[in-house]
């Protein structure tokens, strides 16, 4: 069992398998442009809705999609604080689109922690996995959703049981940091 059996629709990590195998598709096939990093998250965001249904695909299209057009706007040399700065605005975007904060038991709760640890580590990837775990462990020991799937369900089905979102961020952060 998953958690997402128990407090999602059951289908989170199927959708993003989907989506990972979309993107090393592409890779493999070279329709993936990596040629600059803005152009590299516009290609991925266009692979998101190619292959990730629901909520948790719109979401992560409009964060790539943001990050690609705040690198693509820089006039500065994209750097790991560009990077991170974008990093920031895409999680932002997801915030403001998906009506969601920390604390609502979504992906937000590992994306969030993640931006501040990059902000307060310099950048450190290892630490931006490292709080986007803590963040997506910590929804378990959330009683009641704001936001989400989890928001529909009652307290005994969500204590325990960590957001499926949130331990997708944490899984994705953390091979990040180990590539």
């Amino acid at each position: 069992m998953h958690a997402n059996d128990f407090v999602g629709d059951g289908d989170c990590g199927l959708t993003m398998a989907r989506g990972a195998k979309e993107i090393l598709s592409r890779l493999d096939n070279k329709t993936l442009d990596t040629s600059h990093p803005a152009l590299m998250f516009q290609s991925i965001a266009d692979a998101v809705p190619a292959s990730m249904g629901g909520t948790s695909g719109v979401l992560l299209e409009l964060m790539f999609r943001k990050i690609g057009s705040v690198l693509l706007a820089s006039s500065s040399v994209i750097d790991e604080m560009a990077l991170w700065n974008a990093f920031h605005a895409g999680v932002d975007a997801v915030s403001l689109y998906g009506g969601a904060t920390v604390g609502s038991r979504t992906m937000l709760d590992a994306l969030c922690p993640a931006v501040l640890a990059a902000e307060e580590e310099n950048g450190s990837i290892e630490k931006v996995a490292e709080a986007a775990e803590k963040g997506a462990k910590g929804t378990a020991f959330m009683l009641s959703a704001s936001a989400g799937r989890s928001n529909y369900l009652r307290e005994e089905s969500l204590a325990g049981t960590p957001d499926p979102g949130a331990v997708a961020v944490g899984v994705v952060l953390k091979a990040i940091s180990k590539a």
